[in-house]
């Protein structure tokens, strides 16, 4: 009841209605989030029909918000739902702190890295989602959070203590259940987090994964870190600037570069930017879920950057 209060009081802005934006939108709308604002100047096109479904033919040419916005309310209308058609680019940094929790997708390295100086400036959790094509990644920056979760004890109790790079068990509370007779423990975990420009910058993965963990990583990992070197977006993608940039990338995240395969090379070149949905369906579930779960400050958070590879169909978690 708790973490249903907490949904219901919660203000979240979403940046852009592409494929992506509409299945986050969903999912938030369906699980009763109190207040959700969407922000996007686009009008609605053609491609738009082939990757989402609040739009129809008839609105082709209209602004993508207006047209969907009453499809959205019908969903529930309990919902507080406000749609706003100006570039979000267009707003002061003073007009985020309104918000409990930004969402951006569709967005370029550069504009990652400035709604991410904001949301960090007004401490608000910030989650960063894309596609190319058959892959997609999340980017989290929750600043810090504490997450609760509970498990049946062990016979090896839960120390306190370092988990990883990023998370930390700062509290261990049991408690005896008279109904299932079994002893629980109540664990909090406090997440630390890597603001996006630095993850770009120096994100790597020395010494945290093992020789051969190193070998099993997918090439969607580097590659999507690659196309992010193209600030202004992904209009200029050619497999050699982008073999370029991955083969850096492969360096600076302590990957041997002959693991580097050109069939991935390819993909991403041709798939940059690219909106599928069936992908936009499985990472905008993910990042819904996730938001879900630290608004009811319940289970502990994604931490920090999620690529789903569309090859192999594997969905890795890395802390950078």
């Amino acid at each position: 009841m708790a973490a249903q209060a907490r949904m219901r009081n919660a203000k979240v802005l979403l940046i852009h209605l592409g494929a992506l934006g509409a299945e986050i939108t969903k999912n938030l709308v369906l699980s009763g989030v109190g207040s959700l604002s969407l922000i996007d100047d686009s009008d609605v096109s053609s491609q738009d029909l082939d990757s989402q479904f609040f739009l129809g033919k008839a609105e082709v040419g209209t602004k993508r918000l207006v047209a969907a916005a009453p499809r959205i309310q019908d969903m529930n209308s309990r919902v507080e739902l406000t749609i706003d058609t100006e570039h979000f680019g267009s707003k002061p940094d003073a007009y985020y702190q309104q918000f409990d929790l930004v969402i951006g997708t569709d967005l370029t390295s550069a504009e990652i890295i400035k709604i991410n100086a904001i949301t960090r400036r007004f401490n608000l959790p910030l989650f960063v989602a894309g596609l190319n094509g058959l892959s997609g990644y999340i980017f989290v920056d929750l600043i810090e959070f504490d997450a609760t979760d509970e498990k049946l004890k062990s016979s090896v109790p839960t120390a306190l203590g370092s988990v990883s790079q990023n998370r930390r068990i700062t509290e261990v509370v049991e408690h005896y259940n008279e109904e299932q007779k079994k002893t629980f423990e109540t664990i909090v975990t406090r997440n630390t987090y890597t603001p996006f420009e630095k993850v770009l910058r120096e994100g790597t993965f020395k010494g945290k994964l093992t020789r051969r963990q190193l070998k099993r990583l997918t090439n969607a990992v580097p590659l999507t870190l690659a196309l992010f070197e193209y600030p202004d977006g992904v209009g200029e993608v050619t497999p050699a600037t982008l073999k370029e940039k991955a083969l850096a990338k492969f360096v600076q995240l302590g990957l041997p570069t002959d693991q580097l395969q050109q069939i991935y090379v390819d993909q991403f070149a041709e798939q940059a930017g690219l909106e599928f949905a069936p992908v936009a369906a499985v990472i905008g579930g993910a990042v819904a879920q996730d938001v879900i779960n630290i608004l009811g400050k319940k289970q502990s958070p994604l931490n920090n950057f999620v690529v789903l590879d569309g090859i192999t169909l594997d969905m890795h978690i890395f802390e950078l």
